[in-house]
């Protein structure tokens, strides 16, 4: 009976084992890219109107593929950033990147109201340690 206990805690541990190896690590900041083709009800190719954030800096995003984002943030003092991003049905993720002397990497994880919708909101975390929170909309 012993042996037989033995056999079976081995089988147990070497396929949780194998299971964790093969699920890999989870990321749980990023938005899976699917077959989403819209965000803000904008089409592949297509630019979105301006957005405008918490902190008054002007988005000038476009839809470059499923799932995909690009285009600039205008902040004002520190310049434009070059972002990219993601989507899927519900979450975003914009990355702003600059070679300016301000902070050189932003990044904005949260939710967004759909095709149909015209805001998102969530938080952000940069290069320099900072953190906090922020929302997005189309501009008055």
């Amino acid at each position: 009976m012993k042996k037989l206990l033995g056999i079976f805690f081995a089988m147990f541990v070497t396929m949780a084992l194998v299971s964790s190896v093969s699920a890999g690590p989870a990321d749980d900041t990023a938005p899976q890219v699917g077959n989403d083709t819209k965000f803000f009800g904008v089409s592949a190719g297509k630019t979105l109107p301006p957005l405008c954030d918490n902190f008054s800096y002007v988005w000038s995003l476009q839809v470059v593929g499923a799932g995909k984002l690009a285009g600039t943030v205008n902040t004002g003092t520190c310049g434009t950033y070059d972002v990219t991003g993601t989507f899927d049905a519900v979450n975003v993720q914009l990355i702003a990147t600059t070679r300016g002397s301000c902070c050189s990497q932003f990044t904005y994880t949260g939710t967004h109201t759909g095709r149909s919708g015209r805001t998102a909101s969530g938080g952000w975390t940069n290069a320099c340690g900072g953190r906090g929170t922020w929302s997005l909309a189309v501009c008055n």
